[in-house]
């Protein structure tokens, strides 16, 4: 099963571009983040709610800016 396909099209559309442009990566290395992200993402949601649903509107805004925060401090 394909977490990407619990997305709506649009959303999915959106947080993957967000991701690749954030990152500067590719498409489909953006996909692969994004899939990877679920397990992590539930768990926060599970804990007490730091976060909404997975591939909810919270998640398509901010796991993006996440990674770009990341990637700053990484470079």
């Amino acid at each position: 099963m394909d977490p990407l396909d619990d997305l709506p099209t649009e959303s999915r559309r959106e947080v993957v571009l967000a991701v690749a442009t954030a990152l500067d990566v590719r498409a489909a290395d953006a996909e692969t983040l994004v899939r990877a992200s679920q397990p992590l993402w539930d768990a926060m949601e599970d804990v007490g709610g730091l976060v909404d649903s997975w591939g909810g509107g919270e998640f398509c805004h901010l796991f993006p800016t996440m990674l770009a925060v990341i990637r700053r401090e990484v470079h």
